[in-house]
């Protein structure tokens, strides 16, 4: 994929930290990441509009495979640079991306955002990649629930995945509509609380529902799904989730790429 123009120089990766520090995919494997992994591949699988996407990109959650169910021709799974990883396609940041301009058509920010040290610059590169009427999803932790409580309360130095800044929904959704994007739909998930025994999750599964109903916007993560809008055109294919989404409203608050290969993996930094 080609080249964009030059910006600036290169950002650094997602995190200052050691990777020990950054290791979310341990992290994902403990009984709490298990279950929020489990809960993020049902609800974006359910969110990500039917149309066939020639060129996926999933960055996060790399251990997971979230185009499951995608009609998708050439899929790329990418790994922050900064952080521990097992087999990826892709090592790179978020910050700057190895693909050129309008050059993918799906493209998935899975809980990456709330560790960036630029989160709004992160997100306007995913913006940059995207094809006119590309779809982008963002998925996120709540800072106003439970997960976000226990963040706060966890004393410093936080291990993952507290050591995130936890960005608002509503912010979020307000950056994707700044640069341009079309909010297609979104959904709240995971009421249960943060809780690291497997048994206590399993009897809590009861809260997702009541949650759902009675106190939705206290899920601990978000999933936004966007489209790049396209400019001049009168008329526009009908786009929508597979299932029920819900948009959600007035909530408060090109770079030269250097490559190296290491080990069959390309590693952009």
């Amino acid at each position: 994929m080609g080249n964009r123009a030059s910006r600036g120089a290169q950002s650094p990766g997602l995190c200052d930290r050691s990777d020990s520090d950054c290791d979310l995919q341990a992290w994902h494997a403990t009984p709490l990441g298990c279950a929020l992994s489990q809960a993020t591949l049902e609800h974006v699988t359910r969110l990500i509009p039917g149309v066939y996407y020639p060129t996926a990109v999933q960055l996060g959650m790399h251990h997971l495979d979230l185009f499951a169910g995608v009609d998708r021709g050439l899929a790329v799974q990418i790994a922050d640079a900064s952080q521990e990883f097992d087999s990826p396609d892709v090592i790179a940041a978020c910050e700057a991306l190895p693909f050129g301009a309008r050059s993918v058509n799906l493209l998935i920010l899975a809980y990456l955002l709330d560790f960036a040290q630029e989160p709004h610059r992160a997100l306007r590169e995913a913006c940059d990649v995207l094809v006119p009427e590309g779809c982008l999803v963002v998925c996120g932790f709540n800072r106003w629930s439970l997960w976000g409580l226990r963040r706060l309360l966890t004393p410093r130095p936080r291990p993952v995945p507290w050591q995130g800044t936890f960005l608002s929904p509503g912010r979020v959704q307000d950056w994707i509509r700044l640069l341009g994007l079309e909010l297609l739909c979104a959904t709240m998930a995971f009421y249960r609380p943060p809780v690291s025994t497997t048994a206590v999750l399993s009897r809590l599964q009861f809260v997702e529902k009541v949650g759902d109903r009675w106190w939705p916007m206290l899920a601990g993560v978000y999933i936004l799904v966007a489209r790049k809008k396209q400019l001049g055109l009168s008329s526009r294919r009908a786009w929508g989730p597979k299932r029920g989404g819900m948009v959600l409203e007035g909530l408060t608050p090109a770079i030269p790429r250097n490559s190296t290969a290491q080990g069959g993996v390309v590693d952009y930094r």
